[in-house]
Order: C-alpha cells, then sequence, then structure tokens
C-alpha cells in the first residue's frame, strides 16, 4: 500500500474526493466527516492526506462542511427526491419485533434509504435479510404473509435475501452494490453481519480504505436441511409468481435460486450507475471549461 499512496498526487486525491461527494449528491446527501476516510472511492491515501485534500477544496469553496457532513458544493438535476411520505412508526416498531422473533433469521440491517436517512426520514424500510441455510424463501413467504396481514407491503421492502450458505456477493461487483454493503446498519446479529462483511472485502477495489470489522469465525449449520423440501416448494411458488421478470432479466437484477431472492424489479442499480457517470462527465467538463459530447 506504501507505493500506492505515494503515487497520490494532491489533485488525484481532491478528484476522489469531488467523485466520493458526488455520489452522495445523487442522494441529496454527503457524507460523514468521520467516515469520509473509508468512503473515500478509487484512491488509498492515509488520513492526512485526506485532510490535505478537504482544506484544498474548502478554500477552492468546491466542497462545504455543514453539521459534521461534507457536501460538493454543486446543484445537480433532481436525480433522487425523498417522498414526504410520514411512516407509522408504531407499526414499524411492531414489524421489527416480530421479525426479530424469527428463528429462522441469522440477520437483519436496514439498507439503502433507511440506513442512510434512518426510518423517520424515508418512505419505507429498506431490509437486507441473512436466513439460515436452506431457509430464505420460508422467510420470505412469513414476511410476505405477515405483511398482509398487517396490511404493511407497501412499508417493508425486503427484496434482497440470501442464506448462510451464500454470504459471499457474486452478482455485480461494481460501486452501487458496494456501496450498498458497506452502509448496512445492523439491527439484529451485528456480530453475522460483521461475518458477512468479511466475506466481502471485493468492496475495497472502490473503497480501498475501508476497513473491514473483525469477526468470530462462523461454522456452517447443517441443523436445517430439514427444511430443504419446503424451501424448495416456496421456491417454485415464488419462480412460478415472478416468471415474467425472471424471463426478460438478463443482467441478475432477479435472482430466485436456492440461496438467493433478489427482486430489484426496478434497475435502480444501472440507472444509478449511468447517472452517476452522466453527472461526473458533466462536472469534469464544466470544472475544466471543457464541452461535453453530446
Amino acid at each position: 500500500m506504501e507505493s500506492e499512496l505515494s503515487d497520490n498526487s494532491d489533485l488525484e486525491i481532491q478528484k476522489a474526493l469531488e467523485k466520493t461527494l458526488l455520489y452522495s449528491k445523487l442522494f441529496n446527501s454527503g457524507v460523514k466527516i468521520n467516515e469520509l476516510h473509508s468512503f473515500l472511492l478509487e484512491r488509498a491515501v492515509t488520513k492526512e492526506q485526506l485532510e490535505n485534500a478537504i482544506k484544498s477544496l474548502l478554500a477552492k469553496n468546491l466542497i462545504s462542511i455543514i453539521d459534521g457532513t461534507v457536501i460538493l458544493n454543486r446543484n445537480l438535476d433532481n436525480f433522487y427526491t425523498r417522498k414526504n411520505k410520514t411512516l407509522n412508526i408504531r407499526l414499524v416498531n411492531k414489524l421489527l419485533k416480530i421479525l426479530q422473533q424469527i428463528p429462522f433469521i441469522s440477520t437483519i440491517a436496514f439498507s439503502g434509504g433507511t440506513a442512510n436517512y434512518g426510518i423517520e426520514n424515508h418512505e419505507d424500510i429498506d431490509l437486507f435479510i441473512i436466513t439460515k441455510p436452506y431457509t430464505v424463501y420460508i422467510v420470505y413467504f412469513i414476511i410476505h404473509i405477515m405483511a398482509l396481514m398487517l396490511k404493511s407491503r407497501e412499508i417493508v421492502c425486503t427484496n434482497y435475501l440470501i442464506d448462510e450458505k451464500e454470504i459471499q456477493i457474486k452478482h455485480q461487483h461494481d460501486l452501487y452494490t458496494a456501496n450498498q454493503i458497506i452502509t448496512l446498519v445492523p439491527f439484529k446479529n451485528k456480530s453475522f453481519l460483521n461475518h458477512f462483511l468479511n466475506r466481502n472485502e471485493w468492496v475495497k477495489s472502490h473503497y480501498p480504505n475501508y476497513k473491514t470489522p473483525k469477526s468470530m469465525k462462523y461454522k456452517k449449520s447443517e441443523l436445517f436441511i430439514i427444511f430443504k423440501p419446503f424451501n424448495l416448494f416456496f421456491k417454485f411458488l415464488y419462480r412460478s409468481r415472478y416468471k415474467k421478470y425472471l424471463t426478460r432479466s438478463n443482467n441478475s437484477e432477479i435472482v430466485l435460486s436456492e440461496h438467493i431472492i433478489k427482486l430489484h424489479t426496478h434497475d435502480y442499480r444501472l440507472k444509478i450507475l449511468n447517472e452517476f457517470q452522466k453527472q461526473w462527465d458533466k462536472y469534469i467538463s464544466e470544472k475544466n471549461d471543457v464541452p461535453v459530447l453530446s
């Protein structure tokens, strides 16, 4: 890493900082200053180098620090607008309490907008769930029934579940997925979530300063294999239900395998990545006063 650090010029580090903050700006947000080193894109730097880059961009009036959050001083097109929707917090707490008690669930983490803005400031609850082996469809079915009974299908967003046998993410090692992973906020079983993070160190290809938390070593339990037939039964039901999505999906946004449920029926990942590249090209061209080729 020392040679990598020595290759970093001040301008390259500043550019990496601008790029990092522009990605957050897509979501009308910034990065907390105490997390910025971990979240810096593409460049392995020392904290001192990052502090110098922050000072330089502050002096150029390209960034601001507001309430401990570093923000890029640039207005972007309205790419992402949070809905003005108030959640029923009492119902949310009831749902989370029920989920916490389901014995087939190993880990629950807040993801996406919920992780970034908090429950009170987001229109639904984005959850990432890890289940015991051979129970991912059983858990999804239980959540499905619970949401129907409590009339909360629009509140609980559980469209990414994996079981303990597939904790290494194999679909899309891109910036969007890496950011989703490192911003997860644990709700149930932080220890196993840390184990998951340790098994997905590929995120460092995008965030080289990110330090995976220490975790215990876990052995895969085969006790839950008795639930495999039920899991396969529900898998058949859900694959039938989402057949039209599976047929037209060619980019792994829809995955219904034995150990993974990924139901991103709206392709926000590609939309965000494309918009990020477009906004970055525009930012650099305007900063350097170079016209953008259409």
